[in-house]
């Protein structure tokens, strides 16, 4: 074995074995007392030795091909926090020593290195009716569609406002809040400072009313961007003029209303852009906004929602480039309203937007959800759940593509959970997903749309108290150009420690459209011969105990996207080891 393969695989047992030690230490508590305040601590690393896979690389289906970052990856994360009463200070270390493969992170980075750490720290004071912040801040306005700041580990996200935030509540009547700073972009800050300012009232409370609620919001928000206007000023290509950024400032405005009153529940909220802004590199600058409108009802064991959603050109980035830097270069956040499946088949072509290429997009989704339970028997219920959503594009012009009223996709989908009793329950899941392929993947081919059928049977059997068997099967009957797929998953539980699995997804039929297949590449005829028929396995095991958390695995990986919280990021196909470790005291 070539020396730099013995090295990485070193690195990746050498993770394991840290691990491991945490089994001789002894057993922690869940609260660490420093003086009269308290100290709390999490750790989460996430690994994977990248193992070579000749089927793989030979169907060009390993990508990237060239990795420059060596056969290892780890994702580390380390915050410690310290409180004392009213008062709060923290830091968090976030190592990529080297980043794993698929996050925007080191797809976009902002340094040449190879290894890279990001430190984010804070200090607090929260009094009864108002607070200070300096530091690293971790907010949104409303449903974020102005302003949202988080972290999602599982994406890869992270911007973070460095500055100061400010709030004060009158009675909770009156709410208002400032900030200002410097936005993190992947592995660096950025140099264009974001300030805002979020105001509610609670008319029910200035009323004394406190059977429901009737509160109006409004935030503003302005981004700086230095000479952003001469980057992208108007200009005129193939006979067409193209819009320009209007100056260095961007600046949003949002207005919000809620109503809730037995069950019932309205919210709508209203963002738009006052000044052009570029929401895709490659096409002209334009104002935006987004109409929010959220609707529910809830009685008893019934529940109900429906959101309607229309957007146009809202995405608001950090920095203004000539190139696309990924999902996280935002400081606003504009969620998929779609189911977001746990499934991996239904999960296997998620819906992406259309806005970021089309300009906007007009749709939204019905949830439904009821419960039947005999409340003298607690070991029997049936549990029913129904969704649909759909999304169409908006008036826009994309090249030689017109979107005006254009379908970009359809998920309609139901499940029924049946307890038998106190050892049995099962699962049945169905799913319809329809998708514009053009649109959904705007380098395609050709322009189709793709259907899937997806049918899944979940059984749990409860041996004992302790031990339990899930047995996991999954269809999915398509014309997408990958053609149809099984699935299953056997998990053996020993609570509460141990967690056993093997899983296999397999892409067991032909193309049935015509179009390309998942094949071997000829880079003589520049098309895929024949179609690959591919095992996706894994076999995993979870140890858990008190504060730690230790899950590895081993198999082969799909492309495809991980998504999180209605956003998604692609993840390249590999074959490896992956170890994840949490501690949390």
């Amino acid at each position: 074995m070539p020396k730099y393969k013995l090295y990485e695989m070193k690195k990746f047992l050498l993770s394991i074995l840290a691990v491991a030690s945490v089994f001789v230490a002894e057993e922690a508590s869940a609260q660490i007392k420093a003086g009269e305040g308290q100290v709390s601590i999490a750790l989460e690393s996430n690994n994977i030795y990248y193992a070579p896979d000749k089927r793989m690389v030979d169907l060009g289906l390993d990508k990237p091909d060239d990795r420059t970052r060596g056969n290892f990856g780890s994702n580390d994360y380390l915050k410690v926090d310290y409180t004392l009463g009213r008062f709060s200070v923290g830091v968090q270390l976030d190592g990529y020593l080297p980043g794993l493969y698929g996050y925007d992170m080191y797809t976009y980075q902002q340094r040449n290195t190879k290894l890279s750490a990001f430190l984010t720290k804070y200090v607090q004071w929260e009094d009864q009716n108002w607070g200070v912040r300096v530091g690293d801040i971790y907010d949104q306005f409303g449903n974020g569609l102005i302003f949202r700041t988080y972290e999602d580990r599982n994406l890869g996200f992270n911007n973070s406002l460095a500055g100061a935030r400010a709030y004060y509540n009158f009675n909770n009547m009156v709410n208002v809040k400032v900030l200002a700073g410097l936005p993190r972009l992947y592995d660096v800050r950025s140099k264009n400072p974001v300030w805002g300012a979020d105001l509610s009232l609670s008319i029910s409370d200035m009323a004394g009313w406190y059977d429901g609620l009737i509160s109006i919001e409004g935030s503003y928000v302005g981004r700086y961007q230095k000479g952003a206007a001469e980057l992208f000023p108007t200009k005129e290509e193939f006979g067409t003029v193209v819009a320009g950024v209007d100056g260095d400032v961007v600046n949003m405005v949002s207005g919000r209303a809620n109503f809730e009153y037995k069950g019932f529940s309205l919210r709508g909220e209203y963002v738009q852009k006052l000044n052009n802004d570029k929401f895709n590199p490659a096409l002209g600058a334009s104002k935006g906004n987004v109409v929010n409108v959220d609707l529910g009802y809830n009685y008893k064991r019934f529940s109900a929602s429906v959101t309607f959603r229309r957007q146009v050109n809202m995405t608001a980035p950090i920095e203004l480039v000539e190139s696309g830097i990924g999902g996280g270069n935002t400081i606003n956040y504009i969620p998929l309203i779609t189911r977001q499946h746990t499934y991996s088949l239904a999960n296997l072509n998620p819906y992406r937007g259309t806005s970021v290429h089309t300009g906007g997009e007009v749709g939204g989704q019905i949830d439904l959800y009821y419960s039947l339970r005999n409340p003298k028997v607690r070991s029997k219920y049936w549990n029913f759940h129904a969704n649909f959503s759909m999304f169409n594009t908006i008036d826009h012009k994309l090249g030689d593509m017109d979107m005006e009223g254009r379908n970009a996709w359809i998920d309609f989908n139901f499940d029924v959970e049946r307890q038998w009793n106190k050892s049995v329950k099962t699962t049945l899941f169905y799913s319809y997903q329809r998708w514009d392929e053009e649109i959904n993947h705007y380098d395609a081919a050709v322009a189709h749309y793709c259907d899937s059928h997806i049918i899944v049977a979940d059984v749990t059997y409860k041996i004992n108290k302790k031990h339990s068997l899930r047995v996991e099967l999954q269809y999915l009957n398509s014309n997408d150009y990958e053609g149809d797929w099984l699935a299953g998953t056997i998990e053996y539980n020993f609570a509460p420690k141990f967690s056993f699995y093997v899983s296999d997804m397999w892409n067991c039929e032909a193309m049935q459209d015509g179009m390309y297949g998942n094949g071997i590449w000829n880079p003589d005829t520049l098309e895929y011969d024949g179609n690959a028929l591919l095992h996706y396995y894994q076999v995993g095991a979870t140890f858990t105990h008190d504060f730690l958390r230790l899950q590895l695995s081993y198999g082969r990986n799909r492309a495809g996207y991980v998504c999180s919280g209605g956003s998604c990021r692609y993840q390249p196909a590999y074959t490896g080891a992956n170890l994840s470790l949490t501690l949390s005291f």
